[in-house]
């Protein structure tokens, strides 16, 4: 599948990719070499932001599984030792990130979804594994020492709570980190004007050193005899030839039954599903190899604007720097230059169905917000964009304050209560509507501050009506140097 929109998004999509390429291969790298036992905390909250992005930017069906396999292809190249659970977390990820956001409409619980989704298989993962593992005399061990410690008389399953509190931390980081990146999108062009003097300039090409392999073989030869004298120990005492070798400590039965589990999957079946799997992603290598090279093209930059974003962020400490870091790698990461500063303009006669079509054009959006201008019974009102309410445009017969222009009277507190909206609206993602800019806004009056203040620092997607014969001189009056004008019949192509 080609990837089929504008450049702007062209180039979001790549990033974000390498930035979660970044994540799974590199940081998962490392948290998996470290033995964090929250790995999944970390790697799959990166993951779930970088979903909810390319969901956002990129709303193409699709485009999630895509990108899901390109990250795959990247572990395989980068990280051969990669565990295969991680893998099965990542498609995981891409497939709950697919089909959730296959209704465009509903982004911000679908980005709460994911997030939740996401974590709480990383937290059950774990768990199983470790149950597999060792077994369940694993928690019985557990239960026992702890509940020997005040030398208790009654049992307590402290192995449920253990597990039932670390699955619940996995859920609730997923909610949170869910709730802030459906957030993102709005707030991206603010953080860009507040930390503008902390944008990477400088991209220099990093290539990561070739690991060594004469100590690795080594080691694994060693494990190998291990595994089969423990196999054969464990034989000889489950069939009771002669005299039991193994011990009867339940500790050192666990101990050696996980030895030899983890050894099995070490020799045998791991090496037989990553040979599937690699197989399997080397063809997907071959038929993406464009993408692929799109985003290797990218990771050099990626990795710079992640290494100077931490420094950057040094200023910060624990959680605070966490935070800040994140906001410094996202706003270098949306970067896209001079073409995301377009602003589109729809024009028309006057009467001639403008507000109508975009009340139905809305309709198949995501997420619209602003202000809509519809007339009705002759009369004309303000429409938030998002939540539908209408209040009244034109002046009463008793309000005092009024804004004139020829024969039209309008009320000055229902233009402020539309300019509080599309303040509002400036944070909320997709499309930001102000329907209509014309001869009152030439006077400098109307909505022209909020507009001024708006074009400082808009966002990505911004959409001014302007009636038929104005965009030039409206464009003129607020130094809009990029925009597009369309027509009616053109908006579905936005």
């Amino acid at each position: 599948m080609k990837l089929q929109t504008t450049t702007v998004n062209r180039q979001v999509y790549y990033r974000v990719v390498a930035l979660w390429v970044l994540c799974e291969a590199m940081l998962g790298g490392v948290i998996h070499s470290l033995r964090i036992p929250v790995s999944g905390l970390i790697v799959g909250s990166a993951a779930v932001i970088c979903i909810c992005l390319i969901a956002f930017y990129v709303p193409v069906r699709g485009m999630i599984l895509k990108a899901t396999i390109i990250v795959a292809v990247f572990k395989m190249m980068l990280s051969p030792q990669t565990p295969l659970l991680a893998y099965a977390a990542v498609f995981f990820q891409g497939a709950i990130g697919e089909l959730l956001f296959l209704n465009k409409r509903y982004y911000k619980i679908s980005c709460v979804l994911l997030g939740l989704l996401a974590l709480l298989e990383s937290g059950f993962q774990r768990i199983i594994v470790l149950t597999i593992v060792y077994g369940n005399d694993f928690w019985k061990v557990i239960n026992d020492f702890i509940n020997g410690l005040p030398h208790q008389k009654v049992s307590t399953n402290y192995s449920f709570y253990i597990a039932g509190s670390y699955v619940l931390l996995h859920v609730l980081t997923g909610i949170i980190v869910g709730w802030w990146v459906a957030g993102i999108p709005g707030r991206i062009s603010y953080w860009r004007l507040q930390y503008q003097h902390l944008l990477v300039t400088e991209i220099n090409a990093e290539h990561p050193a070739t690991p060594a392999g004469k100590k690795r073989k080594r080691v694994k030869k060693g494990l190998l005899v291990i595994w089969i004298i423990l196999i054969l120990l464990y034989l000889q005492s489950y069939f009771s030839i002669g005299v039991p070798l193994l011990p009867s400590s339940l500790t050192l039965q666990i101990f050696i039954r996980s030895l030899i589990i983890i050894l099995a999957w070490y020799f045998l079946l791991g090496p037989f599903f990553s040979l599937l799997l690699n197989t399997w992603l080397k063809k997907k290598q071959t038929e993406k190899q464009q993408e692929i090279q799109e985003v290797l093209n990218l990771l050099p930059a990626m990795r710079q604007v992640v290494s100077a974003s931490w420094k950057l962020s040094s200023e910060k400490k624990n959680l605070a720097r966490i935070i800040f870091f994140c906001k410094l790698v996202l706003v270098n990461t949306m970067r896209t230059g001079d073409a995301e500063r377009k602003v589109s303009i729809l024009s028309g006669a006057i009467q001639t169905g403008k507000t109508t079509a975009l009340i139905n054009w809305s309709h198949q959006r995501k997420n619209v917000s602003g202000i809509l201008t519809p007339v009705i019974n002759g009369k004309r009102f303000f429409m938030d964009a998002s939540t539908k309410e209408q209040f009244a445009m034109e002046a009463a017969e008793d309000e005092k304050e009024i804004l004139s222009i020829g024969r039209f009277n309008f009320s000055k507190a229902g233009f402020d209560r539309a300019i509080r909206i599309i303040r509002q609206s400036l944070h909320e993602p997709g499309w930001l509507v102000i329907d209509e800019i014309g001869p009152l806004e030439l006077k400098k009056e109307g909505f022209y501050t909020v507009i001024k203040d708006l074009l400082k620092n808009h966002p990505v997607q911004l959409l001014l009506v302007v009636r038929e014969g104005l965009p030039e001189k409206v464009a003129e009056l607020f130094e809009i140097k990029r925009f597009q004008v369309i027509k009616k019949e053109e908006l579905d192509r936005l």
